[in-house]
């Protein structure tokens, strides 16, 4: 008897906020469907809608969004003062290379929230740019020291530059954007803020947007004044470079085993050209140590139209920052024959079993890892310039 009333004023309270929530307040839950006018643009359907905002931690398998349009905000950088801290001590607070936090807090206190906008503004219109800023990063600072010649178009010596002795083509992805940030920082504070630090700042904003939390950014980098293509032999991972190879090339940077590791997790966003993998799953030695039923897929080609379409790293979640992509490596279904090296060799793959499970984890030594990374062999000082384009020296 108790039973039955319970139940019906449970019932009599449903049909109450079923009545009364345009009243009260109370909300039932649905979910966002994209317009029909923004679907496929990347070739995806609703679950696209995720992407139109920034990452906020919670994954889930159908992403659930309220049924309002998405109202995305700029990625809050955290720039403040900490709490009862002098502001000389932040402004002196050293860093690798001579670098510090807040570089710019006198001289264009604006810097960090004008690339933030910016970058947000361009993500509303294509994700994908978070993978195009990493690997843009990584290439600069592994060539000649994180010093923006990556964007140089041309120098005054007339050499083939960077950017076109590139093993798998013109790095394309972010430039427009760098572009974007220097015009506008050259309106508010004119030749003040270098094209490394934008690219530095533009690159953590990015993996924000991708699931990773926002760290600080130290600045006060220079830029070079050439670029040339001679410099990038010997000083990029190359898709097949052994094992060995890139722990190597790694320490010859002052960066450990462990950095390399968890950096190769950056290739859970982002993808390759089908010419530049296609070879190692058409070659009977190779296909040996690859996963049979990832070998079919990627033998027959089927995700491969032509050569210069792209092929994610990692199919399930190609847009966020992901432990588990380490998974994919582990059992031998890396796309890339280096990441595949790497899996294989004791030390790395004992550091990678630790990490698959270990999102909070792995993101902590990843972002330390971009800490370092972009204090490798930096300009400071009266060194190189601060170029009014990032394409072309002064």
């Amino acid at each position: 008897m108790m039973a039955s009333r319970i139940g019906i004023l449970i019932l009599a309270f449903l049909d109450f906020t079923r009545l009364f929530a345009p009243v009260y307040g109370f909300k039932h839950p649905q979910v966002y469907r994209v317009p029909k006018h923004q679907r496929n643009l990347y070739q995806t359907g609703d679950d696209f809608a995720d992407l139109l905002k920034p990452f906020t931690g919670e994954q889930h398998a159908e992403p659930v969004f309220p049924v309002q349009e998405p109202q995305p905000k700029p990625v809050q950088v955290q720039v403040q003062e900490p709490e009862n801290e002098p502001v000389q001590d932040i402004e002196n607070k050293p860093a690798r290379g001579g670098l510090r936090e807040m570089f710019y807090k006198q001289s264009c206190p604006e810097a960090e929230k004008i690339v933030n906008q910016t970058i947000h503004k361009h993500f509303q219109i294509d994700p994908t740019y978070a993978a195009g800023f990493v690997r843009l990063f990584f290439h600069d600072c592994y060539v000649t020291g994180c010093d923006a010649s990556i964007l140089l178009d041309t120098t005054p010596t007339g050499e083939e530059v960077e950017k076109k002795a590139r093993h798998n083509g013109p790095l394309v992805r972010g430039y427009e954007v760098v572009d974007d940030i220097k015009t506008e920082l050259e309106k508010v504070c004119p030749g003040v803020v270098s094209c490394a630090d934008i690219l530095a700042f533009a690159t953590r904003d990015s993996l924000v947007y991708s699931g990773v939390p926002s760290y600080a950014v130290v600045a006060g980098r220079r830029d070079a004044r050439a670029s040339l293509a001679a410099n990038v032999e010997g000083n990029l991972p190359l898709p097949d470079s052994t094992a060995e190879d890139n722990i190597r090339l790694f320490q010859r940077k002052g960066m450990t085993l462990e950095e390399l590791v968890v950096l190769v997790g950056a290739h859970s966003i982002g993808s390759a050209h089908c010419s530049v993998v296609a070879g190692r799953f058409h070659s009977k030695e190779k296909e040996k140590d690859i996963d049979r039923g990832y070998w079919l897929k990627m033998q027959t080609m089927t995700v491969c139209q032509s050569e210069s379409q792209d092929v994610p790293f990692d199919p399930y979640s190609h847009h966020k920052m992901d432990s588990r992509f380490y998974k994919e490596l582990l059992t031998n279904k890396a796309l890339i024959e280096s990441d595949h090296n790497l899996a294989r060799e004791p030390r790395g793959n004992s550091m990678m079993k630790k990490l698959v499970d270990n999102q909070a984890g792995w993101i902590a030594k990843f972002t330390n890892a971009m800490k370092r990374l972009g204090e490798t062999e930096v300009l400071v000082g009266d060194q190189g310039e601060v170029r009014k384009q990032c394409r072309a020296v002064n």
